[in-house]
């Protein structure tokens, strides 16, 4: 099996220990943490799948994966015993990959994890291509016309961020929640202007009429695959 290294999110001890013994029964790499605050300092090390409670002792899972998880390629599954439509509907708005609800089979647990994974190793391995662009998302490398294009940090996650959601339109409200800056502050409205004029630059052939990064007035940002 492929090296594969799981965040476990979970306050519930009990819950948190069984399900960290199954995933290593699995030869799974595992990571335990019971707060958000501990889970933040396990994201140092690259994680390929999380999964999240979203009732915490010190947070609500749905905010951390909006705010300190957006951007970032790693799927998320949440453990909940939250089991309404709207909360499976909240869920899914905030960006999570799958939605399990307590109390649950283990053998269910681990067959979608396996198909989170598998999902989400097809988008970590994708190569990105129109028109003149072309965008590995493992590598976090932009081509334009055969050129290396370099990218700021902001850049590459506005540009990620709208990658993954093609021919939605993003409000500005969004991205401002869903990117940071190298200091993992929350920009502002000035800076996302200026972020979204560079990467146009940097993306477009005529940035004053853009292809990709198009203005839906009134509403935010939409990505287009190269259409005028």
């Amino acid at each position: 099996m492929v090296d594969r290294h799981i965040l476990v999110i979970e306050d519930d001890r009990a819950l948190n220990g069984g399900i960290v013994f199954a995933l290593e029964k699995e030869g799974y790499h595992v990571h335990s943490a019971y707060t958000l605050l501990e889970a933040e300092k396990s994201l140092r090390q690259k994680m390929n799948l999380i999964l999240l409670d979203i009732n915490l002792p010190d947070g609500n899972g749905r905010e951390f994966l909006r705010s300190v998880l957006a951007g970032q390629p790693v799927p998320v599954l949440f453990l909940t015993a939250r089991d309404s439509e709207d909360d499976i509907l909240k869920g899914f708005q905030a960006g999570c990959d799958d939605y399990i609800t307590k109390p649950f089979s283990m053998p269910v647990l681990l067959m979608k994890i396996a198909a989170v994974l598998k999902r989400s190793e097809g988008v970590s391995r994708q190569i990105y291509a129109s028109g003149e662009l072309v965008y590995d998302f493992e590598n976090k490398t932009l081509m334009r016309h055969g050129e290396p294009v370099e990218l700021t940090a902001l850049e590459c996650r506005l540009l990620e961020l709208f990658l993954h959601n093609r021919g939605i339109v993003l409000a500005r409200e969004t991205l401002l929640e869903r990117i940071w800056d190298v200091d993992e502050r929350f920009v502002e409205n000035r800076t996302l202007n200026v972020t979204i004029r560079r990467l146009r630059m940097k993306v477009e052939d005529n940035p004053d009429q853009p292809a990709y990064i198009k203005t839906v007035f009134g509403l935010g940002y939409k990505w287009e695959d190269g259409q005028s």
